[in-house]
């Protein structure tokens, strides 16, 4: 199933711009979702939600790639937090992947570098998921 995708999803804002687009695939057991656009008070549940969704069906190893993440509020980072700690809870883990250096600031700001394993990119992402096997 290597690089099969089987989701694209958008979260629309009311005056129905987009505010966040992501697509979803998965990488032998690893699920890898990046996302576009901008994460915050608009969509963040909804993008939660959906999170929750896959980690209830059984996905414990995810990875949320936002090199195309220009915006993040406090929303949004409240979504991935929760997010980690369901997937810790069923001995997973939530990876991040490709910040660019705003979105990063705000991780850095927050302390939240030292709770997310944070990756340049989706590959080295999957590499670390390989080591604790």
């Amino acid at each position: 199933m290597v690089g099969r995708l089987f989701v694209e999803a958008q979260v629309v804002r009311a005056r129905k711009r987009i505010a966040m687009q992501y697509q979803t695939k998965v990488e032998d057991d690893i699920t890898i979702v990046s996302c576009t656009g901008k994460l915050d008070a608009s969509c963040s549940s909804h993008f939660k939600d959906y999170l929750k969704r896959l980690i209830e069906q059984g996905t414990f190893r995810l990875i949320v790639t936002m090199e195309g993440v220009d915006f993040l509020d406090s929303s949004g980072l409240g979504a991935l937090v929760t997010c980690l700690r369901k997937t810790r809870d069923k001995k997973g883990d939530l990876k991040i992947a490709g910040l660019s250096p705003e979105v990063r600031a705000i991780f850095e700001m927050t302390g939240l570098v030292r709770v997310f394993d944070i990756h340049p990119d989706a590959a080295s992402a999957v590499k670390a998921f390989a080591h604790v096997r």
